[in-house]
């Protein structure tokens, strides 16, 4: 809690009072003093303020405060020695919750900081409800990755800066092999358990700032900041090793884990692209017997474009002569 006034005897007698009554408060001689202390972290969320202070007024303090988008919510009581209509519309327009007289009544202070105290403690209810809703809307419910919008719209916004700073950003679809006999035979209970531990080993074996997240039901993507394709292949290699290979306990048995992994290289293009280019890749890594990576070759690419062109040629073709 927060006393703010120039009167070094009023605040001597409000602190002892709020002491009294288990609070700890701080205090600030003038304005500058106690913005600074309201925009801290972890700055008061209550504040006595006295209406005349030195360099800001009681109300410009609030105001400040109020207005400022860091700021955490603070309830703010003004000192005042009379509570006529320009004083209130001026505190009101402030963001002033509440006044308090001089010479202050104890009592009624004290009713007072009860109320601000409640109204404080269903401001932390609704921060972390409001926190825990924001989490679950980005994030997987199963594993706490985050989820596949999540993970793109970050990936925009990191393609973007490979793109300014002229940085390599490599993608990886890491698919699981076999998952779904895992929950036909020990249930999807286990399966869970399985994907829980994935995820905790995935957060541990990655650096802090690579982006991983949950795309399907035993999918993953990964990006890789500053990674270049062959240094992606590295590390779906050492996933493998060190995350997939160690044992998982189901039950009563221990088992291990394959995948297949495909990678591909942004070169500054959209993330929706080059996460097709993984997921092809992904996909010729299953063809060639799964438990394996493969990179994605732009050469592919063209030839199976070349390919698909030629069928829809055939197939236009052999209508027309359908047609004659």
């Amino acid at each position: 809690m927060l006393i703010a006034s120039p009167d070094s005897g009023l605040v001597e007698f409000l602190s002892h009072h709020l002491r009294e009554w288990g609070y700890a408060p701080v205090e600030a001689a003038d304005g500058p003093a106690a913005v600074r202390l309201l925009m801290e972290m972890n700055g008061p969320r209550i504040a006595i303020l006295d209406s005349v202070l030195p360099e800001l007024s009681g109300e410009e303090v609030s105001a400040k405060v109020r207005n400022s988008s860091t700021a955490r919510p603070v309830w703010t009581l003004m000192l005042c020695d009379h509570a006529d209509r320009s004083t209130i519309a001026a505190a009101t327009d402030a963001g002033i919750d509440d006044l308090v007289l001089k010479p202050v009544d104890v009592t009624n202070l004290r009713i007072k900081i009860g109320v601000a105290e409640r109204v404080q403690v269903l401001m932390n209810q609704l921060e972390s409800l409001t926190d825990a809703a924001r989490f679950h809307a980005s994030h997987d419910k199963l594993t706490g990755l985050l989820n596949r919008e999540s993970l793109l719209r970050m990936l925009f916004a990191e393609t973007d800066r490979a793109q300014r700073l002229n940085v390599p950003l490599t993608l990886v679809v890491l698919d699981l092999d076999y998952f779904s006999r895992i929950n036909l035979e020990y249930g999807y209970e286990a399966g869970d358990k399985i994907l829980q531990e994935l995820a905790r080993r995935f957060r541990r074996c990655l650096r802090s700032y690579d982006l991983i997240g949950r795309c399907g039901e035993d999918e993953f993507l990964i990006a890789l900041p500053g990674c270049t394709s062959a240094e992606a292949y590295a590390l779906a290699q050492r996933v493998k090793r060190t995350i997939l290979h160690r044992p998982f306990c189901v039950g009563r048995y221990m088992m291990t884990l394959t995948a297949s992994a495909g990678i591909s290289h942004s070169h500054g293009r959209s993330p929706l692209l080059v996460l097709r280019e993984a997921e092809r890749a992904m996909a010729s890594a299953k063809l060639s017997g799964r438990n394996c990576e493969r990179q994605f070759v732009r050469v592919e690419m063209e030839e199976a474009q070349r390919a698909d062109k030629q069928r829809a040629d055939r197939r236009r073709l052999s209508v027309m002569e359908t047609k004659h």
